[in-house]
């Protein structure tokens, strides 16, 4: 399996009274104290455009919740058949790790790598945890600077949305921003990822927008 970026898109995630499509009130930023795991069975939709180490791509990669278990333990599974499985802790989303395509594990964080929480506009934070390739052991020491710049809109094909702006860049040079919205269960709306040609898999970019999302029943 590629080196994916190293926060994929189930790395936040959260379900709000809120309904999907709204663009939230006007008013002073929020503070997103926590998220809470979506109903299991939700499918969340993108369309996908990647190169060079984030893989040649361009279409649609469907994600769907369900319960699973990592190394015996509870695990929220954030699985698509076109890239892969992560998976979380349900107390707080943090990623325990990750399986490719075809199930087999891939990547796993020590300690989980998990989101600086509450948000809020203009806090900062460094994480620092190490990535385990599966299954040859080997092991990368990441540290992740992060910044929440801004309280927003953002207009997807999905919807126009009042977002966070997030933004983080790791010791390997790769650069991320993206478009969260805890509140109302929108983990990732938009996101844009560089790599430089001196990260150690290559250059690479990718760019994701959201079409949609389906909870179970609906």
């Amino acid at each position: 399996m590629r080196f994916r970026s190293i926060l994929i898109c189930g790395l936040l995630a959260g379900a709000g009274a809120a309904s999907f499509g709204q663009a939230g009130g006007a008013g002073a930023a929020p503070v997103a104290e926590k998220m809470v795991v979506p109903p299991m069975g939700t499918v969340v939709t993108f369309h996908r455009k990647s190169s060079g180490s984030l893989g040649n791509f361009d279409g649609q990669v469907v994600w769907t919740y369900a319960q699973s278990t990592w190394e015996g333990r509870p695990a929220i599974a954030f699985g698509s058949p076109q890239a892969g499985v992560s998976l979380h802790d349900p107390a707080d989303f943090a990623m325990f790790g990750s399986l490719n395509p075809a199930g087999q594990p891939a990547f796993a964080y020590d300690p989980p790598l998990g989101v600086g929480w509450p948000l809020e506009v203009g806090k900062t934070w460094r994480t620092s945890v190490t990535l385990t390739r599966l299954p040859s052991g080997e092991k990368t020491p990441l540290t992740i600077d992060y910044k929440v710049e801004a309280w927003e809109e953002v207009t997807v094909p999905a919807g126009t949305f009042k977002a966070y702006r997030m933004s983080w860049r790791n010791n390997l040079g790769e650069t991320e921003v993206r478009w969260v919205n805890p509140m109302e269960g929108l983990a990732t709306i938009k996101r844009q990822v560089e790599r430089p040609a001196t990260h150690p898999m290559g250059a690479g970019m990718l760019q994701a927008e959201l079409l949609s999302r389906a909870l179970p029943g609906k």
